[in-house]
């Protein structure tokens, strides 16, 4: 859940957060039983594997894939936006960097994967909470 978390809390909008919660939600109590019941890895692939076939399995999996790497290449575009000045062609650079980084650190195991999160789960949340908030003058 962690690591789902993470993966959309970079908006920093309030109204988008809650709605990424209530996703990350239903996203984690759909995937809950159908883990109880195939306790392999594999998670999407196998789920679909086992209820509907090869194919569909694999179309799942394949859609995870797409999905959690457009998610990726889209938080770190957002993040150098924000944390790198200069020409775009540089702050793509920077941003290529970090998602290699990351799957390097994904590579290496999911357990360094949540830790990693957590961690920024945190600042991203700390970073939330110290922002100023400003009132709406109408007039």
């Amino acid at each position: 859940m962690v690591i789902g978390l993470g993966s959309m809390i970079g908006a920093g909008l309030l109204i988008g957060l809650a709605v990424a919660a209530l996703v990350a939600y239903c996203n984690a109590t759909a995937s809950a039983q159908p883990a109880a019941a195939h306790p392999t890895s594999g998670g999407t692939y196998i789920y679909g594997q086992e209820r509907l076939g090869e194919w569909w399995g694999s179309t799942a999996g394949w859609g995870f894939v797409v999905d959690k790497s457009a998610s990726c290449a889209a938080m770190a575009l957002t993040f150098v936006s924000h944390a790198v000045s200069g020409p775009s062609w540089a702050q793509r650079v920077v941003a290529v960097v970090a998602v290699l980084g990351l799957a390097v650190l994904n590579y290496r195991g999911v357990a360094r994967t949540a830790q990693l999160t957590r961690m920024l789960v945190a600042c991203s949340l700390l970073t939330l909470v110290r922002q100023p908030v400003r009132p709406v003058i109408r007039r």
